[in-house]
């Protein structure tokens, strides 16, 4: 198998060079389902456009392993397609011409932008004809149509458990406190007088900050920090994740005030906390929509496991290893 997709294309070789003297095994059944019988080709086509990205994010055995998974669970989707689409025939299911002309005349007119003469060459490059290219469309319109009667239209999830899923995990919905601050910096400097002289700066800095003067142009004109090209100013953030320094008052600086001198053995600083969100949870409201829309995605994802299993115990389904 992992043979077979190291073998898919040289596009994929970039940062994973396959060996040459490894063996590209003859195209054989991947699967069959009935006797619709999927094919190591078939698998590898449908398999193409995810390689890019497993290359290059892996390397080694970890590839083959991820390789090897990647296949596994592109040939199960298409033996779930080829199950549905036994169940869609034999209920004497028909997508007219008419409707997957249209559905490709949408596709051209997003995709291509209008342009068939470009659909056209892209075809020829895939080396498909457009029957072939309109067989697939009407197997996904198949399958999306018994899909969507099947699983999706039966999906359905009570505002009592969109209720119970909030007040169970309703840790997932708890917001820390945050404070948006921001830090004017003095280097200390080494010997005694550099270290008197700084800290006789903060104290005139202080002084003028109380005083009135903005926080940010100031810290943008005497700052020594990293971000006083920025004003010193520093996204939202938990206290704990700032400097340890700087988090008991972070704690404790109510919003618009300034702090005391924080001395540290290298720099003094000088804090601003202009904003500050209070610890809490959302509310129900809040998260309502996104709890029903996640139990609806798992019940569709339920009832659509139960239809596979039922469509494999009434249809003939093997896997070659």
């Amino acid at each position: 198998m992992i043979a077979l997709l190291l073998a898919v294309s040289p596009l994929f070789a970039q940062t994973n060079t396959p060996p040459q003297n490894r063996s590209i095994e003859i195209d054989g059944y991947a699967a069959r389902v009935n006797y619709h019988v999927i094919t190591h080709g078939e698998v590898r086509e449908a398999l193409a456009p995810l390689l890019q990205e497993i290359y290059r994010t892996y390397q080694g055995k970890q590839l083959d392993a991820e390789l090897e998974k990647a296949f596994v669970r592109v040939r199960d989707q298409m033996i779930e397609r080829a199950l549905i689409m036994a169940a869609f025939d034999e209920r004497g299911g028909a997508i007219p011409d008419q409707y997957v002309n249209d559905e490709i005349k949408r596709m051209i007119s997003g995709r291509f932008k209008g342009d068939e003469a470009l659909f056209e060459q892209v075809l020829s490059e895939q080396k498909k004809t457009r029957v072939e290219y309109m067989d697939t469309i009407r197997e996904q319109m198949a399958v999306g149509m018994l899909t969507n009667e099947e699983v999706s239209r039966r999906a359905r999830v009570t505002p009592e458990q969109v209720r119970k899923e909030y007040e169970t995990n309703k840790e997932r919905y708890f917001i820390p406190e945050k404070v948006k601050y921001g830090v004017i910096v003095l280097n200390r400097g080494v010997t005694l007088e550099d270290r008197t002289v700084k800290l006789e700066e903060a104290v005139s800095i202080r002084k003028q900050l109380l005083e009135g003067a903005n926080f940010g142009e100031t810290a943008k004109a005497v700052s020594e920090g990293s971000r006083a090209a920025e004003g010193g100013a520093f996204p939202w953030m938990q206290p704990k994740d700032a400097r340890a320094e700087l988090r008991e008052t972070l704690h404790i600086l109510p919003a618009g005030e300034i702090s005391e001198i924080v001395e540290t053995e290298e720099g003094l600083y000088l804090v601003k906390v202009e904003a500050r969100r209070q610890p809490g949870y959302k509310s129900f409201d809040e998260v309502r929509v996104s709890i029903k829309n996640a139990l609806n995605a798992q019940e569709r994802d339920r009832l659509k496991a139960r239809w596979i299993e039922r469509l494999k115990e009434n249809n003939y389904v093997i896997i070659y290893e």
